[in-house]
């Protein structure tokens, strides 16, 4: 009965292989051409520019609004980090206690006001190893839904300071 059960949970694991392979391909996102790549596997437009800095970034979109995509710490065009972001132009209602109201109850998508006063959405990711292209896809994501929950949320905040 032992050696029933034995054979029975290896063509099971045997079974779950190839479609768990497919997950496997694992992703360098160091790199501007290879975040650029993952963008677009995942149905993303995907364009690299070059920054005042000499830095890469890749412009795309989400929710019919242009996002960034920002390299950090980067040495021989490897970068250790990498940060979807968006702004929204100045406005008097990018607050301290907006930015802690929206922070303090979500986890990976974060808001801060700059020092020019525009508000910055931002979801950031280390690079150090690597993801697999269904990690990255879910990650965009995450952007995309947060980034129409921020939408709403300014909507709503905007909508009460008027009256």
């Amino acid at each position: 009965m032992k050696t029933i059960c034995y054979a029975f949970v290896g063509m099971m694991l045997a079974a779950a292989s190839p479609a768990s392979a497919a997950e496997e391909k694992l992703l360098d996102l160091s790199t501007a051409a290879g975040v650029a790549a993952a963008l677009q596997e995942a149905g993303y437009k995907a364009v690299i520019k070059q920054g005042d800095d000499g830095d890469p970034y890749i412009l795309s979109a989400a929710n019919g609004e242009e996002f960034s995509v920002e390299f950090y710490d980067c040495k021989d065009k490897h970068c250790t980090s990498i940060s979807f972001a968006s702004f929204y132009k100045e406005d008097p209602l990018w607050t301290p206690a907006l930015t802690n109201e929206w922070n303090a109850t979500k986890r990976f998508l974060r808001i801060g006001v700059d020092s020019k006063g525009k508000l910055r959405e931002y979801l950031d990711i280390t690079t150090i190893g690597k993801l697999t292209q269904a990690n990255f896809a879910d990650y965009i994501s995450w952007y995309e839904s947060m980034d129409a929950e921020l939408s709403k949320f300014i909507t709503a905040k905007r909508d009460a300071a008027k009256k």
